[in-house]
């Protein structure tokens, strides 16, 4: 590694002339959540007073110009001690003491030396950072959260929380305090003087708090000076990123970073997120690093918000609209796995739209074979990669559909199971019923609270249930498709037995919502083993059926 530098340092001489830190535009917003923040102060009040106190370590990128870093990890603890430092100038009221944790914040300018006013962070919200934190008075500002918007609700949340714990401190306390932070508290710094170097450094040895993700070295690397040379360029390409994640959400925008990996590479993968698009993309050639690469997430982010999310890909003028949005909606929701989602992204980005929802409809048979034959993840990579080259090599919409047989074997076996119930699909499957039941003529999304038995599990011996012709089969037929019924509201487990006149017009309708399949039931006049068997064999006959 080029000029590696790594010591132990005292947080007072981190907050100093010899570091300016700047948060770069790869890194992520401030994030600590509040429990951060308390954990941070508890912690070093119970450590008061006593020997030195490690507060982790700092990863940091060296820059050209003099003392100036780029925090490559740590910037939320690091942000964090600064504010609380700001706390305390705030609290403290002996002037020098004031002057000193003034000096710490921002650096004072020193025309002997050479030094201009500078903050000892630089963050990305500069204006508001300096109002709130950087300047003198400014933790004592009253903000309400709801003014502002993130990150800088954090910086609230964590004077708040210093601030109160600090509170009943009396002045000569807080002197000790910030003494304590100042020479007893410790970081170790990494610092290296290549992009590159830092990021490794960061790999090896990030194991505590907010870490920087995989994708924000892939961010880092994309938008570094080897992949755009132009600085404003970069400033784009950084911005747009942010936005793309900030609109979709950060776990969405992961996962849409594990699908294309899967529609680029299209086989399992091998190593982790960041090694794979290193070496079977970039390492490939399939795609290169930089501005290019970004205009492709987008492309896939766009395309994951019209199918998940505002579920409008489909136009409101196609037949199909309103059943496509009802079914990608219980897909999307109950299905455990997120594979599948990667072959409707790559369908819809190489076909514009064309046959989306019936190809929609053969992968969700896909899925659903895998989950009632308890396929291994392996065997579902190797489906959904098939799928993908697929739709590379095709060029009919059509074809890739006709390539999509299944043998509904596995699946008409376990929805007729007598323990379907117990099954992790059974609730996918009454939501499916619904669906079919529904008229789809305007949408509403079914988000059933649990499943009911209708014919009870343990009915008293002395209930109307047990004098059913039949009841010798009860535990037969109980659990399965049959008998169950999704409620919209909780369970009463003591209402549940109740016989079956009171039970549906007591408990069952008003728990049903309008699930058209559900509320099927109630219409009867009695509920019986014979009907239980009838409805399942039924029900089973239909399930696979296309709304």
């Amino acid at each position: 590694m080029n000029n590696l530098e790594g010591k132990i340092e005292q947080i007072g001489k981190v907050f100093s002339s010899d570091f300016f830190f700047t948060i770069p535009d790869y890194q992520r917003p401030f994030a600590w959540e509040e429990s951060n923040f308390q954990d941070l102060i508890d912690d070093l009040i119970s450590a008061n007073g006593g020997e030195q106190y490690f507060l982790g370590t700092l990863v940091l990128h060296k820059k050209p110009e003099k003392n100036t870093y780029d925090v490559v990890d740590g910037q939320q603890r690091l942000t964090s001690l600064l504010i609380l430092i700001a706390c305390i100038r705030d609290l403290i009221t002996d002037p020098q003491y004031k002057k000193n944790l003034q000096g710490k914040i921002v650096q004072e300018e020193n025309k002997v030396d050479g030094i201009p006013e500078m903050p000892r962070i630089s963050v990305k919200d500069r204006q508001t950072f300096r109002e709130i934190v950087l300047e003198e008075n400014g933790t004592n500002k009253k903000y309400k959260e709801d003014q502002l918007a993130e990150p800088q609700t954090r910086y609230i949340q964590a004077i708040n929380i210093f601030k109160n714990a600090l509170s009943k401190f009396p002045e000569e306390d807080l002197q000790k305090f910030v003494q304590f932070i100042n020479q007893r508290c410790t970081v170790i710094y990494l610092s290296t003087s290549t992009f590159n170097d830092a990021f490794r450094l960061f790999t090896i040895v990030n194991d505590r708090g907010r870490q920087l993700r995989r994708i924000d070295i892939l961010k880092a690397q994309n938008i570094s000076p080897d992949a755009i040379a132009i600085e404003a360029t970069r400033d784009k390409v950084a911005k747009q990123w942010e936005t793309m994640e900030n609109e979709i959400g950060e776990d969405n925008f992961e996962s849409i970073l594990f699908s294309m990996r899967m529609i680029l590479v299209k086989e399992k993968p091998q190593e982790d997120l960041l090694t794979e698009f290193d070496k079977r993309v970039f390492g490939k050639g399939i795609l290169i690093r930089g501005e290019k690469f970004v205009d492709e997430i987008k492309i896939y982010c766009d395309l994951y918000r019209q199918i998940f999310t505002d579920k409008d890909y489909i136009s409101k003028e196609d037949p199909s609209h309103l059943k496509f949005k009802a079914m990608i909606h219980i897909m999307d929701s109950e299905f455990e796995a997120s594979e599948w989602k990667a072959c409707l992204m790559y369908f819809a980005k190489k076909f514009n739209g064309a046959s989306f929802y019936e190809f929609m409809l053969a992968v969700e048979k896909v899925y659903l074979n895998q989950w009632c034959g308890g396929i291994r993840k392996d065997e579902r990579f190797g489906d959904y990669a098939k799928i993908l080259r697929s739709i590379e090599q095709e060029n009919h919409a059509e074809n890739v559909i006709k390539s999509l047989k299944q043998d509904p074997k596995s699946i008409t076996t376990a929805v007729s199971s007598k323990s379907l119930y117990g099954s992790r699909y059974a609730k996918y499957f009454l939501l499916r019923l619904e669906v079919l039941s529904a008229e789809n003529d305007f949408y509403k999304e079914i988000n059933a609270k649990s499943m009911e038995h209708v014919f009870p599990q343990n009915p008293n011996a002395e209930s109307e249930w047990a004098k059913d012709p039949d009841f010798k089969e009860h535990q037969q037929v109980v659990n399965s498709l049959g008998n169950l019924v999704l409620l919209s509201k909780s369970k009463n487990s003591s209402a549940s037995n109740n016989d079956f006149a009171i039970k549906k017009d007591k408990y069952l309708k008003d728990r049903m919502s309008d699930y058209p399949r559900s509320l099927k039931i109630t219409h009867e006049d009695s509920w019986t083993i014979a009907k239980i068997k009838a409805a399942t064999a039924e029900l089973s006959k239909i399930i696979l059926n296309n709304p």
